[in-house]
């Protein structure tokens, strides 16, 4: 049961992971939405979970964490820019560490990947598929189930 919550857990991940890189980096666009979007909380019994793919992901959080706080920063200080070359360093810098988190990102999907590919010898390939399934499903909200061919 740990083994598929972990699965489920991780296929979500990747499948969040997994968007278009449009929105990074952009300056954010009011929220329209009446709903507010999911809030994973962590769980407290991650007995389940490898050491390793935890430390993956709190490497993951506190990247992330590190890169909405800098981007934060840096679109208040071009909002207060006075000079257009001020600004233009600014646009240079949010670029930057856009650049650096997409790099960072690229290096977390590779690892998960790694550990997906571990982990996915020691479930049944009908499981597997389920659980793929179910992520997808829940990151496009009924979309096409594209594993088993309908």
């Amino acid at each position: 049961m740990k083994t598929i919550r972990y699965l489920l857990l991780t296929g979500l991940v990747l499948a969040g992971l997994s968007g278009t890189g449009r929105a990074w980096g952009q300056t954010a666009l009011p929220n329209t939405s009446t709903t507010p979007p999911p809030v994973v909380l962590p769980h407290n019994g991650t007995s389940g979970v490898p050491s390793g793919v935890r430390t993956l992901i709190a490497s993951f959080d506190q990247t992330r964490d590190h890169f909405l706080a800098t981007q934060a920063q840096l679109q208040s200080s071009l909002r207060n820019a006075t000079t257009a070359a001020q600004r233009e360093q600014i646009r240079q810098q949010l670029q930057t560490n856009r650049q650096a988190f997409l790099a960072a990102l690229k290096t977390f999907r590779e690892q998960l990947k790694d550990d997906l590919a571990a982990i996915k010898g020691k479930i049944s390939h009908e499981e597997y598929l389920r659980i793929i399934d179910a992520a997808h499903e829940a990151t496009t909200e009924g979309g096409l189930n594209h594993h088993r061919g309908h």
